[in-house]
C-alpha cells in the first residue's frame, strides 16, 4: 500500500492495456472512465444530452469534410497520460486497422476532439492534450463551454485546422 510520501510509479503501456481490457470486460465497471499513466481510475459523470449532441455533430462534420471515420468516445493509449477517451476521434479509413491494438485501443489517431464540460479543469485538460500530442496525434480540437474552438498542435494553439476543417456548431447548444 502506498503512503502519502511515496511517489506514484508509472505503469507500462502493456499493463495499462491489460487493466483497460479487464475493466472494459467487467460488468461492474463504470460506464465512463479513463486510466492515468499511474494506473489510477478516473471516473467521469455521464455526459449530458447537449454534450452528446455536440459530439455527434462534430463526428458527422469530420466524416463529411475529411472522409475516413470519426468515432465518439474511442479509447486512446497515450505514452504519457495513460488511456484517455476523447469525445471524438478521427482517422483516415486505412489507419483504423493499423493503429488499433488487439485490445481495441487506438494509438496515435490523426485528430481528437475534446468538448469541455463545466467539470473540466485546465491542468487536467492540458495534461491530456500534451499526452495526445506526445503520442503522435497531429491535432487536438478543444470546444469551449461557449462554443469557442482551439486547434492545438505541437507548435501551439491555432485559429484554423491543419486539416482545413470548418466546424460550424449549432449556437442553440451553447445557450
Amino acid at each position: 500500500m502506498m503512503n502519502m510520501m511515496d511517489t506514484p510509479t508509472l505503469v507500462s503501456p502493456e499493463e495499462l492495456t491489460q487493466w483497460w481490457t479487464e475493466l472494459a470486460q467487467n460488468e461492474q465497471s463504470p460506464d465512463h472512465f479513463e486510466l492515468t499513466e499511474y494506473g489510477e481510475l478516473v471516473l467521469s459523470p455521464n455526459p449530458t444530452n447537449r454534450h452528446q449532441r455536440l459530439c455527434t455533430q462534430i463526428a458527422f462534420q469530420l466524416q463529411a469534410q475529411l472522409g475516413g471515420e470519426a468515432v465518439v468516445e474511442a479509447a486512446v493509449l497515450t505514452t504519457t497520460a495513460g488511456v484517455r477517451v476523447p469525445d471524438v476521434v478521427w482517422m483516415p479509413e486505412a489507419k483504423w486497422e493499423v493503429l488499433t491494438t488487439k485490445q481495441d485501443l487506438l494509438q496515435a489517431p490523426e485528430l481528437v476532439v475534446e468538448v469541455l464540460s463545466p467539470g473540466n479543469r485546465q491542468p487536467e485538460m492540458t495534461h491530456k492534450i500534451q499526452g495526445y500530442l506526445g503520442s503522435g496525434v497531429k491535432e487536438v480540437i478543444v470546444v469551449g463551454l461557449t462554443g469557442t474552438i482551439e486547434y492545438i498542435r505541437q507548435d501551439g494553439v491555432h485559429t484554423t485546422s491543419m486539416f482545413n476543417l470548418k466546424l460550424p456548431l449549432p449556437s442553440h447548444l451553447f445557450s
